[in-house]
């Protein structure tokens, strides 16, 4: 007995399958206009049998609905199928059966099947134990930069650059753009920061695209080369916690208005 066959008798009984099918038809759209263009003699990949709907050769049309769900398990939880990846489950599903997407269906099952994500072993090296942010000595020597942005607008402003000192937990909420450039920004922890803090000796990001163009602004804006800054990749954890209790109509208090 082949594995196809077995996998059909173990899983589903074929008549009874094709009775749940045959009911759905009746009120699948896709079946139906399918159908229509095959007794209208349209040229189709399609041909009924047995006022079944067939895929080609030997795949039977599956109707959306629960029938689908339940192949999919079967094909990929069932005894013969034993947890097999999707490229696996896809292929026994092929073999006997039809629908459009089928492939993505499969995938997205796999993707999110408990019993694998439970026991399957990864393939990468594992991940080391977290290390903790060096605790700064003095005030504004590091500091956390993180944005608030799609803000409702308030005198041309909706968005809001949050910078926080480390050391002091003080933090400056600076009023900007969602399109602020890396050199406007970079302006803005001039005129905010620098003005009144000096130069931190590093800075913490949440999001290191965002923070490189920024300081490339600063660099720019100051004339202040890289070499003595140290960049800490790590959670912006105070950062956001200050966001976090930010209320939205913070930007309109900010602008005075």
């Amino acid at each position: 007995m082949s594995r196809k066959h077995q996998l059909r008798v173990a899983y589903v009984g074929e008549s009874e399958l094709q009775k749940e099918v045959r009911l759905a038809s009746c009120r699948d759209d896709f079946a139906k206009e399918t159908r229509q263009s095959i007794q209208n003699g349209a040229k189709s990949h399609f041909h009924l049998k047995n006022g079944l709907l067939w895929y080609k050769q030997n795949r039977l049309y599956v109707p959306e609905g629960k029938m689908r769900d339940t192949l999919l398990k079967e094909c990929h939880d069932g005894p013969l199928a034993g947890h097999g990846g999707a490229k696996r489950t896809t292929t026994f599903l092929k073999k006997s059966y039809y629908w459009p997407n089928l492939k993505d269906d499969a995938e997205e099952y796999v993707k999110t099947c408990l019993t694998c994500q439970q026991n399957r072993t990864l393939n990468k090296k594992q991940a080391g134990l977290l290390q903790p942010l060096p605790i700064p000595k003095g005030p504004w020597e590091s500091v956390s930069m993180d944005f608030m942005v799609s803000l409702p607008p308030s005198k041309g402003f909706d968005a809001i650059m949050v910078v926080v000192d480390r050391f002091s937990k003080m933090a400056h909420f600076i009023p900007t753009k969602d399109e602020a450039t890396a050199q406007e920004t970079g302006m803005l922890f001039f005129s905010h920061i620098f003005k009144h803090h000096g130069l931190p000796r590093d800075s913490v990001r949440s999001r290191p695209k965002v923070h490189k163009y920024v300081l490339e602004g600063l660099v720019e804006v100051n004339g202040v080369g890289t070499q003595d800054e140290h960049f800490i990749p790590s959670p912006n954890q105070w950062t956001n916690r200050e966001g976090e209790l930010g209320d939205p109509t913070i930007l309109k208090e900010l602008c005075g208005g």
